[in-house]
């Protein structure tokens, strides 16, 4: 993921495929209405008003191919056109699939009003059956989208009526409906019926904190106040978000206690997006703030003076002196005192052993101490931290760690001495160890090491693992040869094959078994909130479903063929993934087939040409976008990335300046043609930058070109030891995981017979 700073402690179409499908979920069509006008669209989102038309226009071919195409690649409006051409061309049942298909297009696009003509237009043609339909609930969101609350309440509660598949969503816009329209003691019975219902926790979570805001909406502050409470005590909820609105609303109503719920979102939260607003509000009112907790939300904020001020001055009164002289080591680092940050680690260390920031301590100064060369140095502070913190998150790195000291130093026979006790112990860790140790035997001339690495490369746990391909690598039995990508398609997967195989492994035909799939109608409810734009909750609730079936090979089968069949790419990867993992580790080797579903080559024609104009593989775009995203076009993260490759829209509007692509907006990473050319041309940057080496150049993709320097220039051309002296774990993992999914894709579409990397 593109991003421009580190180090802080969908709405589904319908396919021309799909259109029969999608007719029987609607509830069929009675013909066109003869007063039913659907506008023939041009132009794109967020574009100025244009002048009338010349003459003779353009007309959008009435060709659905064409609009899936279009769709595919992110071009919402011209593929909104290509419907209305076949809606305009047709009637009955095909008329209405086109209907909906535009509506959600033109949805997609930010034309609300234009969506609600059409969707009117389908709900008059589509009966009373069409209650339960798509339609109906979009048309709720448009009307809630343009101000029409009353209409939007009105479609809601006859989409319920209906029992349309997404009502449990339905229920909670109407409960919030209710509430911003003042009807209070209504909105809390509708909104206590939603809690009570079987839904996901975090959507539970978030709608109550989504209903505080509607009350406030409301003019109902009492209310408003109650239900953010409820939202401070929910587990997995925006806490600190809950706590700054309860605050705020008491704030507005002269309560003196709004000042303890900015006190302890802070607190508790000082990484939170409110924490820097909340600090500067206490201080505008002259509210004291402990300096512990000041300098921790001015260091998360980066306002770097401020905080180490405030944290010299938490040292001094004794105010959690441990854990401030911690975040001072922290700022020295980002001051670039690497000697500062040292012994400021060490401070805190020595001040509370006990301290919860004590294992963070110690591990930084070991990475800086190792850094600086003092490789005895870095070993007694990976040692103190291995068994004075057996449940620490540094501990196995650290423990690692103890070895590679000793290899930078020079000591191989004792590197290889502390890795062969880690590889004994088995685990993922097991691995890395193993092939640390056949170089640390191979840097000592020891007759062991290639007995070693070759082990680890035949070993069929192994097979596919980072560790395992760059042993393979040093054996010099890695396929370095490059062919020309066969990108094959979804639809060429062989179900039988994969049948056949699990079969052979559970005695049972997954063709014949009866699953408890066919009953879970948590299977609609996802189809259907993809139909009215909820993406991330139809995923959610998908993704609910495949964790369900983890120990259900049949099941998750079929799942995995029915997302395909049905053009779900990234759930379908999702439940192939499950589904490997589901099977014993004695399983014999799994089937390509089975494999390239769960290593898809989606968007193929797009990978393609991006990688071309940027000369870079299809496969390198291909084995990035499957970690950054799985492939869904509609992935967002915490940190702001957006689309396919998740680029933030800061470095977006850099690559688009860059690319001479004017008018750039962040919903445009959305967009597949664009989110791809946007990836392929960031990742192609950072492999001119260093000099091609794909390490290198996906340690800068992820965590800056500053962190990849860096490592760079500690581990010289060393590929194994650039991925260790990353700082970040994630970046670390980052790497690995993506050249993993390289050496899949050169198997599974470059022609390579096993899993295995270029060099």
């Amino acid at each position: 993921m593109p991003r421009l700073q580190r180090r802080a402690a969908c709405l589904a179409v319908v396919a021309s495929a799909a259109i029969a499908v999608v007719l029987g979920a609607c509830g069929g069509s009675k013909g066109v209405s003869p007063t039913a006008t659907i506008p023939t669209l041009s132009g794109t989102p967020g574009a100025s008003p244009t002048p009338a038309p010349p003459p003779t226009p353009t007309a959008a071919p009435a060709d659905a191919g064409a609009g899936d195409r279009l769709r595919a690649a992110g071009d919402f409006a011209a593929a909104a056109d290509v419907y209305a051409a076949i809606a305009a061309q047709s009637d009955g049942d095909k008329r209405q699939a086109a209907r909906l298909a535009q509506a959600q297009l033109l949805a997609r696009a930010g034309r609300t009003e234009e969506a609600r003509v059409v969707l009117v237009a389908y709900l008059a043609d589509g009966g009373a059956a069409a209650d339960a339909s798509a339609a109906r609930y979009m048309l709720a969101s448009a009307l809630d989208d343009l101000g029409d609350t009353v209409g939007a309440l009105d479609s809601y509660e006859r989409y319920i009526a209906a029992g349309g598949a997404a009502a449990d969503f339905a229920r909670i816009e109407r409960a919030k409906l209710l509430a911003r329209l003042g009807r209070s003691a209504d909105a809390i019975v509708a909104a206590d019926a939603v809690l009570a219902s079987d839904l996901l926790p975090e959507f539970k979570a978030s709608f109550t904190l989504s209903m505080g805001r509607a009350f406030e909406q409301g003019k109902d502050d009492i209310d408003a106040l109650a239900w953010y409470e409820r939202a401070a005590t929910i587990a997995g909820g925006d806490v600190a978000s809950a706590l700054a609105r309860s605050g705020a609303v008491k704030k507005r109503l002269g309560d003196v206690t709004w000042s303890a719920d900015y006190l302890r979102a802070i607190t508790s939260y000082p990484s939170s997006g409110v924490a820097p607003d909340l600090l500067d509000a206490l201080d505008a009112a002259t509210v004291p703030v402990g300096d512990y907790a000041r300098g921790v939300v001015e260091y998360r904020a980066f306002r770097n003076a401020p905080a180490r001020a405030s944290l010299n001055r938490a040292v001094a009164a004794a105010d959690n002196a441990a854990e401030a002289t911690y975040y001072l080591g922290a700022l020295d680092e980002r001051a670039n005192d690497p000697t500062s940050a040292i012994a400021s680690y060490q401070r805190s260390y020595a001040l509370n052993p006990a301290s919860t920031l004590a294992d963070d301590a110690l591990w930084w100064r070991g990475r800086l101490l190792e850094r600086a060369g003092s490789f005895d140095g870095a070993a007694a502070v990976y040692e103190t931290l291995v068994t004075g913190f057996p449940s620490s998150k540094w501990r196995s790195d650290a423990d690692f760690r103890r070895g590679l000291t000793q290899y930078k130093a020079g000591n191989y026979a004792g590197a290889a001495l502390i890795w062969s006790v880690i590889a004994a112990a088995g685990g993922e860790e097991a691995f890395r160890a193993r092939f640390w140790q056949g170089r640390a035997l191979r840097a000592s001339h020891d007759a062991l090491a290639d007995a070693v690495l070759s082990q680890l490369a035949a070993d069929p746990d192994a097979r596919g693992n980072f560790y395992a391909l760059r042993a393979e690598v040093l054996l010099g039995k890695n396929d370095t040869k490059d062919r020309t990508p066969k990108l094959t398609t979804p639809s060429d997967i062989n179900w039988s094959k994969i049948a056949d195989y699990l079969q052979g492994i559970t005695g049972a035909d997954p063709r014949r078994l009866v699953q408890a799939n066919a009953a879970d109608r948590r299977l609609a409810e996802g189809a259907a909130l993809e139909d009215v734009g909820l993406h991330a909750q139809s995923d959610a609730v998908y993704r609910a479903i495949i964790r369900d079936r983890k120990d259900d090979p049949a099941a998750l089968y079929e799942l995995a063929s029915a997302f395909t069949s049905e053009g779900r790419t990234p759930l379908a990867a999702r439940a192939a993934v499950t589904l490997i993992g589901a099977l014993p580790k004695t399983a014999p080797l799994t089937p390509d087939d089975l494999l390239r579903v769960a290593y898809p080559a989606a968007y193929g024609d797009l990978a393609s040409a991006a990688a071309k104009q940027e000369s870079i593989s299809p496969l390198l775009l291909l084995a990035l976008v499957r970690q950054e995203s799985f492939f869904d076009a509609e992935a967002g993260s915490g940190a702001g990335a957006l689309g396919l490759t998740q680029v933030v829209p800061a470095t977006g509007q850099q690559i688009a300046t860059t690319l001479g692509i004017a008018g750039f907006a962040p919903s445009d990473l959305y967009r597949p043609k664009i989110s791809l050319q946007f990836g392929a041309s960031y990742i192609s940057t950072q492999l001119a930058s260093f000099g091609g080496d794909a390490y290198r150049a996906l340690a800068a993709y992820n965590a800056g070109p500053g962190a990849a320097s860096s490592a760079a220039d500690v581990s010289g051309g060393d590929h194994d030891l650039f991925v260790e002296e990353l700082e970040f774990d994630e970046t670390r993992l980052y790497v690995r995981l993506v050249m993993e999914n390289l050496a899949r894709y050169r198997q599974l579409y470059g022609g390579v017979d096993r899993p295995s990397l270029p060099r």
